[in-house]
């Protein structure tokens, strides 16, 4: 299900459309194109609505009560989020026992906490991890990074194999720092594949 004609308009228009798509959210596997900004409370209602069948799910601009309906969805297996870097900072609770079926994850431009804790949350089951972040350098996160390793280290990602930075328009990149930070994230990745999109010719994927 593509929302994408309708998502990014504000509250009050296209209501019709968007009480079909609510109507038509139950039981989709497969939910793109969600922005959440413009219109919240519908976004999250169809998220709410989407949530026990969804397996794959593309959002855009969420804030804390989206990503906490993320998180609860039992049967997603690939997520992807992007975002504003400069936003409030939610915080997302553990996972729950039994919890952990994320297997893909891409995240572009959210604020580094919002970056951590929902990797704390979701990201013990994750084989996947395309993350938008520069090399070392004085811009501010994530266009900058100086301890990609200490990040990732405290996320629990046991699972992991393969990591993909991504390295997002104005961000921070040189080869030297790159080829630094790929080896110190290999290190605290044991088994895990550590590549740039720019210097190892890696193409995004995309839900």
């Amino acid at each position: 299900m593509d929302v994408d004609a309708i998502s990014d308009s504000g509250a009050d228009d296209r209501q019709q459309e968007k009480a079909a798509a609510l109507q038509d959210a139950a039981g989709v596997t497969r939910l793109v194109n969600v922005v959440c900004r413009e219109d919240p409370i519908w976004s999250l209602e169809l998220l709410q609505r989407a949530a026990a069948t969804v397996e794959e799910l593309r959002l855009n601009f969420p804030d804390e009560a989206h990503l906490l309906a993320v998180h609860a969805m039992p049967r997603l297996r690939r997520l992807e989020v992007t975002g504003n870097a400069y936003a409030c900072v939610p915080e997302l609770p553990a996972p729950l026992p039994g919890a952990g079926v994320l297997q893909w994850l891409r995240v572009d431009g959210l604020p580094r906490a919002t970056t951590q804790t929902l990797l704390r949350a979701l990201g013990r089951s994750l084989e996947v991890l395309q993350m938008g972040v520069g090399t070392a350098g004085d811009g501010e996160w994530p266009f900058s990074c100086d301890d990609l390793p200490s990040l990732l280290e405290q996320c629990g990602l046991r699972a992991l194999r393969r990591l993909v930075l991504g390295r997002i328009v104005g961000c921070t990149h040189a080869a030297a720092p790159c080829d630094r930070q790929r080896a110190d994230a290999r290190r605290v990745l044991p088994g895990a594949e550590v590549l740039c999109n720019w210097c190892d010719s890696v193409a995004g994927e995309v839900v």
